[in-house]
C-alpha cells in the first residue's frame, strides 16, 4: 500500500475501550475504540490516513477487543504495549431526557468494575524506545495528555517538523502544561473546561480553537483577534458524543489536503472555511449513534 507521506499521524493520550448501551440495558451495545486520541486515530485511519496510537494497555479481554476494532480500520498497533499498562473502560449510556430530547452519560470503570479511569502514560524509557524504533516523521504528531514522556515525544516530533496538535484534557494549572502549549503548533479546547483564553495572549506564533458547544468555536490565529464562527445546526440529533473528534479530525485531514504544514502558512480565510467544513463533518456525525457511528456508512 502506497503510504501518503502528508497523512501521517501519531498519536498519545487517551485510548479506551468505549462500550455503548442504551437506556439501562446491562448488556453493551457496541465495543469500540474511544477516547480522544483513540477516536481521531480511528477516524483519521478511516480518512485514508497512516494512524499509529502510542499508548501502554494491560492483557485483559478489554484490551482484545480494542486491539481488533484498531486492527479492523487499519490502525497500525506497533507502539501499543500491553503489559504493563492499564486499559481504561468507558460507558456511554445513551438515554432520553424528560423534555425527549437524546442524550448520554459517561460512567468510568476500571478493569475490577469500580468507576474509574484507569489511565496509565508511558514511561521516558518507553518514550525514547519509541524514538530510536521509528523510522519515519509524521506529519501530525497528537495528544490529549501530559506527561514527561508525552513532552519528550512532542519535543522530537517538533525538532523533526512535524505539526504539533495538542488537546488539552486538563486545567491550566496541571505541571506542563504550558510546556505544551510552547510547542503545540494547534491548541483546540473547549470552554467548559478551560473558560478563561487570557493565557493565548502569552503566544503569538499558535493557532487556538476553542469550542463552545451550540454557539460554535472561536479561533485566534498569531495572536489576531478572535473569530466566532457559527455552529452548523442539525435537526436529526442522536448522539453528541465524538462531534469534536470529527471536527479535529476533519481539519486536519483539510489542512493536509492543502498541504499546509506550518503555522506561518495558515490564513485566517483557509482556517474559516476548513473549520466550519470541520464543524459541518462533526454536526453531522450527531446522527449517527456512538462516537465514530459515522464510519459505518462506508463499511456497510
Amino acid at each position: 500500500m502506497r503510504i501518503n507521506k502528508n497523512k501521517i499521524c501519531v498519536g498519545a493520550g487517551l485510548v479506551s475501550l468505549d462500550i455503548l448501551m442504551r437506556g439501562n440495558e446491562e448488556h453493551g451495545v457496541s465495543y469500540k475504540v474511544g477516547g480522544t486520541c483513540g477516536n481521531v486515530m480511528m477516524i483519521l485511519s478511516h480518512m485514508g490516513w497512516s494512524a499509529y496510537p502510542i499508548a501502554r494497555l494491560d492483557e485483559t479481554h478489554y484490551t482484545k477487543m480494542l486491539l481488533t476494532d484498531m486492527e479492523n480500520h487499519n490502525v497500525n498497533t506497533t507502539f501499543v504495549s500491553t503489559n504493563d499498562g492499564t486499559t481504561p473502560v468507558i460507558v456511554q449510556r445513551n438515554i432520553v431526557d424528560k423534555y425527549g430530547n437524546p442524550c448520554h452519560k459517561f460512567e468510568i470503570l476500571n478493569n475490577k468494575g469500580r468507576f474509574f479511569l484507569g489511565y496509565k502514560s508511558i514511561t521516558k524509557k518507553q518514550a525514547e524506545t519509541i524514538i530510536a524504533e521509528m523510522d519515519f516523521t509524521p506529519s501530525v504528531f497528537f495528544f490529549d495528555r501530559i506527561s514527561p514522556a508525552v513532552i519528550c515525544l512532542a519535543e522530537h516530533f517538533k525538532d523533526k517538523g512535524a505539526l504539533i496538535y495538542f488537546e488539552p484534557s486538563c486545567k491550566v494549572t496541571e505541571k506542563g502544561f504550558t510546556r505544551c502549549i510552547e510547542l503545540g503548533d494547534i491548541i483546540k479546547f473547549a470552554e467548559q473546561r478551560i473558560p478563561d483564553i487570557a493565557f493565548t495572549s502569552s503566544f503569538q506564533n499558535k493557532l487556538f480553537i476553542q469550542t463552545l458547544g451550540q454557539r460554535g468555536l472561536q479561533y485566534s490565529l498569531c495572536g489576531k483577534a478572535w473569530i466566532h464562527l457559527d455552529a452548523i445546526m442539525n435537526q436529526n440529533v442522536i448522539d453528541t458524543s465524538g462531534a469534536g473528534d470529527w471536527t479535529t479530525s476533519a481539519f486536519l485531514n483539510g489542512l493536509m489536503e492543502l498541504d499546509i504544514k506550518k503555522i506561518s502558512e495558515m490564513t485566517s480565510s483557509t482556517i474559516d472555511q476548513l473549520l466550519m467544513d470541520a464543524q459541518r463533518l462533526g454536526s453531522l456525525s450527531c446522527s449517527y449513534e456512538g462516537a465514530r457511528g459515522m464510519m459505518a456508512l462506508s463499511l456497510e
